[in-house]
C-alpha cells in the first residue's frame, strides 16, 4: 500500500506541477516537454496496464475539461498509453537509460500522433504540418527530459521489477 501511495503521489505531482509551474519556463517556441506523458509512463511502467490505463484516463479527463469541443480525446489517447506501456512493463530492462529515452520518445509520438490525427479529422485541420512541427519535437523534449525523471522514480523506489 505504502508503494502504492508513493506512486500515487508521484504521478500526480509530476504531472500538474510540471504542465502548470515547469512548463512555462522551459517552452522552447512553443515546444515542450509533456510532463503528463511522463507521469502516464511512470505510472505505466511502476503499476501496470490496468492502472495505468485508469490512471491516464482520470488524467486525460482533466486536461479534457479544458478543451470541450474535444472532449474524451486526452483521455482516449493516454488510456492506451498507460495500457501498451502496462503491457510492455515485463519485458523492459530498468537501468537502461537509452532503451528508457526510446520509449518515451515513441510512447509521446505515438500519443501525439492519434491525438493530431482525430483533432485534425474532427476540426477539418491539416496533419501532416503540425505532426512534423509539433509531435516530433514534442517527444524529442518529452524524451530527454523522461529519462532524468524515470531515473529518479527508479532511484526512489517508485520502479519496481515485476513480482
Amino acid at each position: 500500500m505504502r508503494a502504492f501511495l508513493r506512486t500515487t503521489i508521484a504521478w500526480v505531482l509530476l504531472a500538474f506541477l510540471g504542465e502548470n509551474l515547469v512548463v512555462p519556463l522551459i517552452d522552447i517556441k512553443g515546444v515542450a516537454p509533456d510532463f503528463t506523458v511522463i507521469a502516464v509512463i511512470i505510472l505505466a511502467m511502476a503499476e501496470g496496464s490496468r492502472v495505468g490505463s485508469i490512471g491516464g484516463f482520470c488524467l486525460g479527463v482533466v486536461q479534457d475539461l479544458s478543451v470541450p469541443m474535444l472532449l474524451g480525446l486526452h483521455a482516449l489517447c493516454k488510456s492506451l498509453l498507460g495500457y501498451t506501456v502496462g503491457r510492455t512493463r515485463g519485458r523492459l530492462v530498468f537501468g537502461m537509460p537509452l532503451l528508457e529515452g526510446a520509449i518515451v520518445f515513441v510512447a509521446t509520438l505515438g500519443h501525439d500522433t492519434l491525438f493530431h490525427l482525430v483533432q485534425s479529422r474532427q476540426q477539418s485541420e491539416a496533419f501532416l504540418g503540425p505532426w512534423l512541427t509539433q509531435a516530433w519535437p514534442t517527444a524529442l523534449y518529452t524524451a530527454l527530459l523522461g529519462v532524468p525523471l524515470i531515473r529518479i522514480a527508479a532511484i526512489t523506489g517508485i520502479l519496481r521489477q515485476e513480482d
